[in-house]
């Protein structure tokens, strides 16, 4: 009785994890992390851990979400690995190296992901609302993943931004790159933040552009097969 509960369990499972519900929950935590969680990191001890704590659910829901394909899953695995290891290894440590590392694997596993979302929303079959999702998360990950690019250049050359003397800042100031990103991606340029070296510079005007065409390109074009 109880093996066939365990197996009930597990089919019900992989079932989820292979349908597009993987999805939807992945852009639900992606609106908390990004809009609620990130917004409060770097400010005390407590918001540090719920920060991280927050990011290794992210790994997890972005692994299931990815693809169906065994190689590919286990690629993301990895990726994830590495930025749950680094990322928790500087929550503990405070090395500047260790910082470095942990923002380069996150960059790596968000494109990773970003990608692979990608792949899975515009394979064949009929458009559905679940992959509407994805490809909002899809949007949602560009702007983290711009904001750990940020956070990378900024640690390798603190003189890479300059920030309004009346921005309150942490240091690093992850809250506050993770908000320019998402203020450049959508064109918003309050300008209270601003690159000045040429690589920020560059980046930042690499996903203004992406933040224009995504929407209206690949967005809209999946908008609009799902309404036929």
């Amino acid at each position: 009785m109880i093996h066939k509960h365990v197996t009930k369990a597990r089919q019900g499972w992989h079932h989820w994890v292979d349908s597009d519900n993987s999805l939807a929950a992945l852009l639900f935590f992606l609106v908390l992390y990004g809009f609620v969680i990130y917004p409060l990191a770097g400010k005390d001890g407590k918001t540090d851990a719920l920060a991280a704590s927050s990011f290794s659910i992210v790994l997890v829901l972005g692994v299931l979400a990815t693809t169906k394909h065994k190689g590919a899953r286990f690629g993301m695995v990895v990726l994830a690995g590495l930025a749950f290891t680094s990322h928790w290894l500087h929550f503990f440590i405070r090395e500047h190296a260790v910082h470095i590392i942990a923002a380069a694997a996150s960059a790596l596993f968000f494109f990773a992901l970003s990608w692979l979302i990608i792949a899975r929303v515009f394979r064949g079959g009929d458009i559905n609302i679940y992959r509407i999702y994805g490809a909002i998360a899809v949007y949602l990950l560009l702007g983290i993943l711009w904001g750990e690019i940020y956070i990378l250049i900024y640690l390798v050359e603190p003189a890479s931004f300059y920030f309004d003397p009346a921005t309150q800042c942490s240091e690093p100031p992850i809250s506050e790159l993770i908000y320019f990103s998402f203020s450049t991606l959508t064109t918003l340029g309050l300008g209270d933040i601003v690159p000045v070296h040429p690589m920020a510079r560059s980046m930042a005007t690499f996903e203004a552009l992406v933040g224009q065409l995504y929407p209206a390109v690949l967005l809209a074009r999946l908008v609009t097969l799902y309404e036929k």
